[in-house]
């Protein structure tokens, strides 16, 4: 610990009586939160929205998120404290903490170096009229860059990632002050996110950062006067946004979440266009876009309310529509086939079957016809979640493994980025059929999904003809307890808190009931970022070179 103050605080004198720290936790922006998102890159108040807002308080369409606690007085040193790091004071910040961190945490690194954890602070002394609290953040800004200016690479905190969250954070402080002391750090920040470390075509596939970076770069642009950074981002924008999402709608990162969060991101984008002269054809162009996306938020939506949890998702609400589309949603594009036969009634059959193509942006290894099913009111094969994006974490490797994704792993099967292809579909009025075909683990793999209505049962038969052993994975909602699973059976019963009864059969063997193993993960759900609560993994160990396994709920 004394290693680590060394670092992060600078040898000023010490008051006598030194000011409490604010506790600056983790910015919902992090981790995409959509309503976080929305106050930094949703209409301002000269945009449609938040007039009266703006009446009541000044600072609300500076764009800096929720204000801090605790004020932030003029005078008073501002110390910070950011666990699991020592208390660090603005202005006492030593530099060389700037190039080595003293958290090896890649999301702390963020905030820190993106200097994110102003913001609270700025709005908080804004709010109160404290200008001499504000006027140490704008020191703290300016010292930053004299002493870690950019070296020209991703190193140091200057990724684009990083340099992006900066520019969010200084155009919030020159909202709040309009200090011209700021305009260096911007257009350094700026020449990060316009150059070859952008996120984004040619470099990269169209991603959610890259649009995140068109949209903090309008509005610097606007802040500071300087229309190139507007009308690049406004064409990168427009000709970006035809490759975010598919011909029927949905998003290539591959996560039902990152879809939502793209769909209001890219719905931002259009109110900037609507905004920005000479840009109406190409806000409607992207409107289009926008609409066949709603779309298909509302198929991501299961009957509960909530989005159906596909590749980095928490648990979070979802968009419903009195639709009266097909029962059944393919996208080849993509490789998401989605099934319901209500846009209504919450007890209604919903399904997912994943095809690929290869695990990109926020996708988990799901493509070899991973499967989710909800029936009757309940959720039962169910996605993992997202735990975390600390790849050395062996929560992340449970996270992205086919083990958690209601797939069959052959025996000693190695993980490729191919993907599949559907070969035969039969959708009919009470019951669905798919084919599957992939290559995932370097060797032909065929699953077929049925899925019926009436019976309220998905059945799902797997074979490998090159390969004699291999083991079915299910992951079940973390309500359902079990009841019976006799070792080496072929009948398994569960139990939902609802009073409802999922019985799982089997023509091949039961090898494994697995529930909270930490050593390594198995048997886990995260319902959203950093938190785990147990569940139910099934493996069923195969039955010759075909193993059929089905899904009934009572």
């Amino acid at each position: 610990m004394v290693a680590l103050t060394a670092v992060l605080v600078g040898a000023g004198p010490a008051a006598a009586r030194p000011a409490e720290p604010h506790v600056i936790g983790l910015d919902p922006v992090l981790v995409d939160d959509l309503e976080a998102l929305q106050q930094i890159y949703g209409p301002g108040p000269g945009m449609g929205g938040g007039l009266q807002a703006r009446a009541v308080d000044p600072t609300a369409d500076a764009r800096c998120g929720s204000a801090a606690a605790a004020p932030v007085p003029d005078g008073v040193p501002i110390r910070v404290s950011m666990p699991p790091a020592p208390t660090f004071t603005v202005g006492s910040i030593a530099a060389a903490s700037w190039r080595k961190p003293p958290v090896k945490d890649v999301t702390w690194r963020l905030q820190y170096q993106g200097l994110m954890w102003m913001k609270p602070l700025a709005r908080r002394a804004a709010i109160d009229g404290q200008r001499k609290s504000l006027a140490a953040l704008v020191d703290q800004v300016v010292k930053f860059h004299r002493q870690n200016p950019d070296p020209g690479n991703n190193n140091y905190g200057w990724d684009e990632g990083t340099a992006l969250r900066r520019l969010e954070t200084k155009n919030c402080l020159y909202a709040l002050t309009g200090s011209t002391r700021l305009r260096a750090g911007m257009t350094a920040d700026a020449r990060v996110l316009l150059g070859s470390r952008y996120y984004g075509p040619p470099r990269h596939p169209v991603h959610n950062h890259g649009l995140m970076a068109n949209l903090a770069l309008i509005r610097a642009g606007e802040l500071l006067k300087v229309p190139a950074w507007k009308s690049t981002a406004a064409r990168r924008m427009t000709s970006e946004a035809p490759k975010a999402f598919s011909p029927r709608g949905l998003s290539y990162e591959q996560s039902s979440m990152y879809h939502g969060v793209n769909t209001r991101l890219w719905d931002n984008a259009v109110t900037v266009l609507r905004g920005t002269p000479g840009s109406a054809s190409a806000a409607a162009k992207v409107g289009a876009i926008v609409a066949e996306a709603r779309i298909a938020n509302h198929w991501l939506t299961e009957p509960d309310g909530k989005i159906v949890q596909i590749g980095d998702s928490d648990e979070s609400a979802g968009t419903t529509a009195a639709f009266t589309t097909p029962r059944a949603l393919r996208d080849d594009k993509t490789g998401w086939v989605v099934g319901r036969w209500s846009w209504s009634d919450p007890r209604a059959v919903y399904y997912t079957v994943r095809y690929g193509p290869g695990r990109r942006a926020h996708g988990q290894h799901d493509r070899a016809g991973g499967v989710t099913f909800s029936a009757a009111g309940v959720r039962v094969l169910v996605g993992p979640g997202r735990y975390s994006y600390d790849t050395t974490s062996n929560y992340w490797a449970y996270q992205v493994s086919p083990k958690s994704h209601n797939v069959a792993i052959p025996d000693r099967g190695k993980v490729t980025n191919a993907g599949g292809k559907v070969t035969a579909s039969v959708v009919q009025a009470a019951a669905h059929s798919w084919t599957v075909q992939d290559t995932m683990f370097g060797i032909r793999h065929t699953r077929g999904v049925n899925v019926k209505r009436d019976t309220r049962t998905m059945k799902v038969s797997d074979s490998f003809p090159t390969k004699k052993l291999w083991r079915q994975y299910f992951h079940l909602d973390p309500a359902w307890k079990v009841v019976s699973a006799p070792r080496n059976g072929t009948k398994l019963v569960f139990a939902h808190p609802s009073g409802r009864r999922l019985t799982i059969t089997t023509n091949g063997r039961l090898s494994g009931v697995l529930r909270g193993v930490t050593r390594p993960p198995q048997g886990w759900h995260f319902p959203k970022r950093g938190s785990r609560v147990p569940a139910y993994e099934i493996v069923i160990r195969s039955h010759g070179r075909s193993s059929v396994t089905s899904f009934a709920v009572s």
